[in-house]
């Protein structure tokens, strides 16, 4: 006859073993406030081992002795009503993954007791699931805990989306996410404009339409509809700056004489491009050899918008400078070398060129080489410049588009630049000045 194993030894926190099957039973005190016992079971139906079980009936354990502490009418029960509460809030959304969602199903009814507790209602899984309280600090967490919701957000904007949350936490982390109304987060961004920027404040609302658009996709979700909508935000003035020939002629010709050769070719590329740095910085000698150069910008990649700026003799003159240069180096690399070459001996990023950028910068300016007033560039503006010499160039608005994938080149134009375009103004005048002249009007000198 075949002898049954036994039980394991060392059993703990109400995990029982009979004839294999494992199994969490309630203490007297916590039958006593009706928590059930359950059968420890993995995802699959199957029994789980010794070690899952001991993991679930630690797990059944813990929150069974934080609500049951929740229950009581005394001192202590505020207290620990607190930590029930700061409990539920920490929670993570109900995950995808399989294991994950049995993991929490294992404590689900406990979790629904403690929700029920701080709810003053009798137990029931539907409306805890429903109504369950949700915290916007909460949602911070559990939104910047999804790996796939990351996965669609560039490095970057996950940087400048932690930044703001931690603006959203300290205004609004211990509310629930469905009080959040869009006159209090209009309120917050007129706060926030007064107090910084309205660039920074419209930053931090767009933070805050991200996460309650997540928290709307959730099942179930954390609120119905988001408050981040229609709020009719004003938008960031432009910069309106932009170089001049005489300061690109002047800046790139001491560049190549002061030892900055990096940024002179950053620079023209940026100019006669529109690129942004970062882009720049990935772009190959190859990519910059032929008659265009066809791209897709990092910045809008999600889009895959596409960019194609033709390549004229300043790019072309710069690209055989830094062939030479690649060719004088004792040591060859595999594939096309980088069009942007750090001193240091590595390919620049865009916060390196942007170092040596301001660097050259300061130094040009000291060496009075350039105004005073070209502290004030930056290497951003070169894209801007790009866009209102393709305007000045006349050419077409659907072409200025394509060339540096602006989305909305006639918006920019018209909200940041054109103001700068004083020959334009002039020239209009002109034209304006000869058809008065057609129509037989006569002005004095």
């Amino acid at each position: 006859m075949t002898r049954k194993p036994a039980a394991p030894a060392n059993l703990r926190n109400g995990l029982k073993w009979r004839d294999g099957r494992p199994r969490w039973e309630p203490s007297p005190a916590n039958r006593a406030c009706g928590f059930a016992g359950l059968d420890l079971k993995d995802a699959a139906g199957d029994w789980m081992d010794r070690g899952a079980a001991t993991t679930s009936a630690d797990a059944r354990t813990a929150w069974a002795s934080i609500v049951r502490a929740a229950m009581r009418d005394d001192d202590a029960g505020g207290k620990a009503r607190g930590t029930l509460r700061a409990a539920l809030d920490r929670l993570p959304p109900v995950s995808a993954d399989p294991a994950s969602r049995h993991k929490r199903a294992l404590v689900a009814d406990l979790i629904e007791h403690g929700r029920a507790v701080l709810e003053n209602r009798e137990p029931g899984m539907t409306a805890a699931l429903s109504h369950g309280p949700r915290t916007v600090g909460a949602l911070i967490d559990a939104y910047f805990a999804d790996t796939s919701a990351m996965r669609n957000l560039a490095r970057s904007s996950q940087k400048a989306y932690a930044v703001c949350a931690k603006r959203v936490r300290a205004k609004f982390g211990s509310q629930r996410v469905d009080e959040i109304t869009p006159g209090q987060l209009r309120a917050w961004h007129t706060e926030l404009v007064d107090e910084i920027s309205v660039s920074t404040a419209n930053l931090v609302i767009g933070t805050c339409g991200a996460m309650f658009q997540w928290a709307t996709w959730q099942d179930p979700p954390w609120l119905a509809v988001t408050p981040v909508q229609r709020l009719k935000l004003p938008r960031a003035k432009g910069r309106r700056v932009f170089w001049t020939v005489e300061e690109e002629t002047a800046f790139v010709s001491w560049c190549d004489a002061n030892g900055y050769a990096d940024v002179a070719d950053a620079v023209t590329i940026c100019l006669w491009t529109g690129a942004r740095q970062v882009d720049v910085c990935k772009a190959s000698l190859d990519d910059l050899s032929q008659t265009t150069w066809r791209y897709i910008p990092q910045k809008t990649e999600k889009k895959d918008q596409e960019a194609l700026p033709g390549i004229l003799a300043p790019i072309t003159a710069r690209v055989d400078r830094r062939r030479q240069e690649v060719a004088d180096r004792p040591v060859r690399q595999i594939g096309s070398p980088p069009a942007l070459w750090n001193p240091v001996g590595r390919r620049h990023t865009s916060i390196t060129i942007g170092h040596r950028f301001r660097e050259a910068r300061a130094a040009a300016v000291k060496a009075g080489a350039l105004p005073a007033t070209f502290a004030g560039k930056r290497l951003q503006d070169t894209r801007d410049t790009c866009v209102t010499r393709l305007y000045a160039a006349k050419v077409t608005l659907a072409r200025i588009g394509s060339w540096g994938g602006w989305s909305q080149p006639e918006r920019i134009l018209r909200e940041h630049y054109l103001t700068l375009l004083d020959e334009g103004a002039v020239e209009d005048a002109g034209l304006l000045k000869v058809w008065a002249r057609d129509q037989g009007l006569t002005w004095a000198a």
